[in-house]
């Protein structure tokens, strides 16, 4: 689908998207449909991300996803949230 031109069905199937993955993360993120942006963004929300934060966008929910499990690993959340070496 091309995000130039995207109708509201469109939009309605992206944000969709976007609440799969939040909930496929079970709370570790908030996840959300920019219709400005024409981007996925993901907002890390557990206790060891930086200070700074992390936010990730991307234009495609599979690149959205694959950077997620990327900072996951990048800041040992895996280990924080099920305590494993």
């Amino acid at each position: 689908m091309s995000m130039i031109g995207m109708d509201e069905t469109g939009e309605q199937e992206q944000r969709r998207i976007a609440e799969h993955i939040e909930w496929q993360k079970q709370g570790a993120w908030v996840v959300l449909w920019g219709p400005y942006t024409r981007c996925f963004w993901a907002f890390a929300c557990w206790p060891v991300v930086p200070a700074g934060g992390v936010v990730i966008s991307a234009h495609d929910p599979h690149t959205l996803y694959s950077e997620m499990r990327y900072v996951e690993r990048e800041h040992d959340f895996l280990r924080w949230r099920y305590g494993r070496g």
